[in-house]
């Protein structure tokens, strides 16, 4: 694969993460309560429209970059659904991280939720998704529609990072990739 270089949008975009998330984790890692941190994100692009596409060469460099956000975070858990294009966003971070990716399913989004957070408390998760069940999700752990719907289907650059305090304060940080 050829080297992207990273802009100066990307690097920004990194600096909020850490200067956001970094100090969560430290805290979580000092309470017994914990802080949960959910990032959700939309798998890459595609190679075609058929019904389980592998990821495209733009999609395989954008999957890296989505590794490289986060290779100072490390991750208790990856979740994807049990597609090609999914499975293959999260890829790169559950090797960096020595985790298999586990399937989850997209169409019972409360029974999930719930799973994840009783298994991850003070934990930190990855779950890659479609752009109609990554808004669909969040809104299920934020517990209010936050998102209206879908994102649009040529918009593969949200990163949606939800933390869960001890108290069940729920708070999203909304990013661009």
């Amino acid at each position: 694969m050829k080297k992207r270089l990273i802009s100066c949008h990307q690097i920004i975009n990194v600096l909020l993460i850490l200067i956001l998330v970094m100090p969560f984790s430290l805290v979580a890692q000092s309470t017994t309560d914990g802080l949960t941190t959910m990032i959700l994100v939309r798998h890459a692009e595609k190679v075609d429209d058929s019904r389980d596409p592998d990821l495209s060469e733009a999609g395989y460099d954008r999957a890296e970059n989505l590794a490289e956000i986060f290779n100072k975070l490390s991750f208790d858990a990856v979740y994807s659904t049990d597609f090609i294009r999914t499975r293959e966003t999260a890829n790169p971070i559950a090797e960096s991280n020595n985790l298999s990716i586990q399937s989850y399913d997209p169409q019972n989004p409360l029974l999930e939720v719930e799973k994840w957070i009783e298994m991850h408390q003070g934990e930190t998760i990855l779950v890659s998704g479609h752009s109609n069940s990554t808004p669909t999700f969040a809104n299920t752990i934020l517990g209010e529609n936050h998102f209206d719907g879908s994102f649009d289907e040529s918009d593969y650059g949200n990163i949606l990072i939800i933390t869960i305090s001890g108290d069940e304060e729920k708070k999203l940080l909304h990013l661009r990739y």
